[in-house]
């Protein structure tokens, strides 16, 4: 079965590992490579932002979820938040995108956009509630039997 995992609950030999695999699924840091993305992770605490989420199924990764919180802040990460929930079952995006939500709806204020536009956070948290709808009646996403 599927485990999802916090960067900042993983041994260094899951980290390792994890951090290794992530081009094997199709995900490459903007900038930099393992080493500057690790640099980035080690600096995740508590429940703040950034947080870094890992899907392993039978100690494979088949799955990521970053919640980066500033798309300026680190340039191996400049995004809000990333992550591979169309290409995962049902049963791990639910709670994926629970914790998603949960992030967003505690962080409070607002963000800067590249056009100089406003965007609240809870906005953010807005927009997964609409992703996962959306998911469950099968809009922009895999087929089940597609999923990894």
């Amino acid at each position: 079965m599927e485990q999802v995992l916090n960067y900042q609950d993983m041994s260094p030999d899951q980290r390792e590992s994890a951090l290794n695999a992530l081009s094997s699924i199709g995900f490459l840091p903007a900038y930099g490579k393992i080493k500057t993305m690790q640099r980035v992770m080690d600096k995740s605490v508590g429940d703040k932002m950034p947080q870094f989420y890992f899907v392993f199924r039978d100690m494979e990764l088949i799955g990521y979820m970053f919640l980066i919180g500033n798309d300026k802040l680190y340039r191996a990460f400049p995004w809000l938040a990333i992550d591979n929930l169309d290409e995962l079952p049902m049963r791990i995006v639910e709670p994926l995108t629970d914790i998603a939500i949960k992030t967003w709806s505690d962080e409070s204020g607002s963000i800067i956009n590249a056009d100089g536009s406003v965007t609240e956070k809870s906005l953010i948290a807005q927009s997964y509630k609409q992703r996962l709808a959306d998911y469950k009646h099968g809009i922009g996403r895999r087929n089940e039997n597609e999923c990894h």
